[in-house]
């Protein structure tokens, strides 16, 4: 790998909403991308309001990250009427790059005025240099290359081209080529190539014989049912280093519709990978990330997209969960073990947490015991709420952006 590639490359991570933007940021992220109201695959996340939108452009730039504004839909003709005017509602925000599966969708962004970056989305399935040489004259500087491409077609691919690559390298995949899926179109009327999918690979099947209705087949894997569609999670933590000896530019984070804690978790773990990659130092913080990645809730992680399965039976994909995401500090008290924590889950009295940090150079993970819980009125409280605002007295001093969670099962 040369140093000239690890120091260009960067993380970029998912943004569903101003708050998980901006703890994205605070772990570490070199870039952040997001959605706006319309045109974006990802029309149930939180997305983002014209208002948000510029506040955290202003609030990306002031920590030095760069900003990639979605708006990868597909489009329909009846669509571009709708899609020219959220463009001049759009224009004028100073995004560094807008993401874009539509070639439709590029004319009209280029007719509009917008001078930003263009990066292709995967969507569009880019697998070989010929079509990264299209795209570069079509206007784009940046391809995400689609998830089928494997590690030596990325080398490949590299040698042929003087254009930016980025590649997923965490989170969920789709059953589908590049992600082009109507089965939820087909099953519940959500078009996924609109931003709208209902996830039915992650539904649970039983088989039924037609003559003898309520006559379920034994064909489970699992006590929930079979997920003969749903796909393992994408994990490339252990090979970072050889996509970028590859080439890469640049590892996509998928999960606009999780966590904070997934989008902060993430982003740190992969951020102290890119910086440390190349050095004795890779190694030996491996299993560190590996731990903290399988913390996250996930399905069971995969490197290898073509052989997940190992051309083995299918042994299932059942949710693996070992944390829970408990809150955040978003404000200081009386004394540094004072905390405004914004609740996820039920928290009580006595309890034992971990708290999660950035990484600047050294790991500062703490465990941290549950003191006093105060309510809005100052009051003492033995239980402090999902989704709301209360201050915790710790055991310790606890620092800026801590995020805590508690372990659950084995």
């Amino acid at each position: 790998m040369t140093a000239a590639n690890k120091n260009n490359a960067e993380i970029l991570a998912p943004a569903g909403n101003r708050e998980k933007l901006r703890f994205a940021v605070k772990y570490g992220a070199h870039a952040v991308y997001f959605g706006g109201d319309e045109f974006n695959l990802r029309v149930r996340a939180g997305n983002f309001s014209p208002g948000d939108i510029e506040e955290s452009i202003d609030f990306c730039r002031e920590h030095g990250v760069r900003t990639v504004f979605l708006m990868n839909a597909f489009l329909h003709e009846d669509d571009l009427p709708a899609a020219r005017a959220y463009i001049e509602r759009i224009k004028k925000y100073p995004f560094d790059a807008v993401m874009v599966s539509d070639p439709g969708m590029l004319l009209l962004l280029k007719k509009a005025g917008v001078t930003a970056e263009f990066h292709l989305s995967t969507q569009m399935n880019t697998l070989n240099h010929l079509s990264m040489r299209f795209w570069r004259e079509a206007g784009f500087s940046r391809v995400v290359l689609g998830r089928e491409t494997t590690l030596d077609e990325v080398r490949k691919i590299s040698a042929g081209t003087d254009m930016e690559i980025e590649v997923f390298a965490h989170g969920a995949l789709c059953v589908a080529y590049s992600g082009r899926c109507l089965l939820s179109r087909y099953l519940s009327g959500r078009d996924a190539n609109q931003g709208d999918c209902a996830q039915p690979c992650r539904w649970d099947y039983k088989l039924m014989e037609m003559k003898r209705p309520g006559n379920y087949l034994d064909i489970i894997e699992h006590a929930s049912g079979t997920e003969i569609l749903s796909s393992k999670d994408l994990c490339l933590i252990q090979h970072l280093e050889d996509y970028l000896d590859a080439g890469v530019h640049a590892f996509k984070i998928e999960g606009r519709m999780k966590s904070l804690y997934h989008a902060a978790n993430t982003t740190r773990v992969y951020r102290h990978a890119l910086d440390v990659a190349g050095t004795e130092d890779f190694k030996k913080h491996l299993p560190f990330w590996l731990d903290e990645l399988d913390l996250i809730s996930h399905r069971p992680y995969t490197d290898n997209l073509f052989n997940e399965f190992g051309n083995t039976a299918f042994d299932g994909v059942p949710y693996v969960k070992k944390a829970m995401f408990m809150g955040y500090k978003e404000g200081t008290g009386d004394d540094e073990r004072q905390a405004l924590v914004r609740t996820s889950n039920p928290l009580y009295r006595g309890d034992r947490l971990e708290g999660i940090f950035p990484i600047h150079d050294v790991i500062r993970d703490d465990t941290f015991q549950v003191m006093t819980i105060r309510d809005a009125d100052g009051s003492e409280v033995e239980m402090a709420r999902p989704n709301s605002l209360y201050t915790i007295v710790f055991d310790k001093d606890v620092d800026d952006d801590a995020i805590f969670r508690k372990r659950i099962g084995p």
